[in-house]
């Protein structure tokens, strides 16, 4: 029984290893067609030729302007600035003036051999000295030609008793006699001095650095000429080197303006009073006597004597007879 089974199921066991078998077959193509899939061959590579373009060149930018950064700057300091003072109102300026110009030459002991002329330009110093303890006794205030000029220009007031102490020939007793008497007194002095003798270094005469010195302490030094020379009938040029070259050396040596002329002995005509203004004094002095001072006659302004024979009661009733008629 067992064989004939056998034989019955063999046929059939043969048909299914057939089928089995075609199937396997199948699942390996398949599987094949899924795990190598065929990979189209890739087109030919085109070649392509680059085309040549033109560099391009840049175009330049614009230049740039560089602003330079501020520079901080402090502000300035606020500097007040001081309001100058009013200018002084003064009165309207008088048309005349009545002011003693006292004239004194030499202020010493008389020398052995004096004559009349020297004892008359001559006041010892004990009585120069009384005249100003007498002034300064009365209320007297000196000041210069000046001050006497801006009154008349401008009515700057003057002291209510003015003086004017002038002092001729600019001799060396100027220095050592009259300087230190009018410092100690609070006085200042005229003092009209020769430029030629000082250039020479006469020993009668003031140097040019005594006259400095006397500068500096206050003192007006002003002009006499160079020389001691008669003034009138006189060429243009010599007056113009006496006048303007007595002017120009005292400046020169002693730094201060020269503003006034005393005519050599009083002596001058009109051509000598043309220069002076012409040279830019302001006035000039005469040895003509009298006490009134105007404008219009500011080139020849008269002046009171002091005489050597005089004692000091004398001077007293001369200062008292001119303050007694203006």
């Amino acid at each position: 029984m067992k064989h004939l089974w056998s034989r019955a199921l063999f046929p059939w066991l043969l048909v299914l290893s057939v089928l089995l078998g075609s199937s396997g077959c199948a699942t390996s193509t398949a599987q094949a067609h899924l795990s190598e899939p065929t990979i189209p061959a890739p087109p030919p590579t085109a070649t392509v030729t680059p085309t040549t373009r033109p560099t391009a060149t840049p175009s330049p930018l614009p230049t740039q302007t560089l602003t330079p950064t501020p520079t901080w700057t402090p502000a300035p300091a606020l500097t007040q600035t001081p309001t100058p003072p009013p200018t002084p109102t003064y009165p309207p300026p008088p048309e005349a003036l009545h002011v003693p110009i006292l004239m004194y030459h030499h202020v010493s002991e008389l020398p052995p051999d004096a004559d009349r002329y020297r004892i008359d330009l001559t006041v010892r110093p004990e009585l120069f000295e009384a005249h100003l303890q007498y002034l300064k006794s009365q209320g007297y205030e000196t000041v210069t030609l000046s001050d006497l000029y801006e009154t008349l220009s401008t009515g700057k007031p003057l002291p209510p008793r003015p003086i004017v102490l002038t002092f001729d020939d600019g001799y060396r007793n100027a220095f050592t006699e009259v300087f230190p008497r009018l410092q100690a007194y609070g006085f200042v002095g005229v003092f009209f001095v020769l430029a030629t003798p000082a250039h020479y270094e006469a020993p009668e005469y003031l140097t040019w650095d005594q006259m400095r010195e006397m500068a500096e302490g206050g003192m007006s030094i002003q002009a006499h000429g160079r020389d001691h020379y008669d003034l009138t009938n006189r060429s243009y040029d010599f007056l113009v080197y006496q006048i303007l070259g007595a002017r120009e050396a005292v400046e020169a040596h002693t730094g201060k303006p020269v503003r006034f002329f005393c005519y050599p002995s009083g002596r001058h005509d009109a051509a000598a009073e043309a220069v002076v203004a012409s040279a830019g004094y302001w006035g000039a002095v005469t040895t003509a006597w009298g006490y009134e001072q105007r404008l219009d006659t500011r080139y020849a302004w008269p002046r009171v004597r002091i005489r050597g024979e005089w004692d000091l009661e004398a001077f007293k009733t001369l200062l008292e007879s001119m303050a007694a008629s203006p």
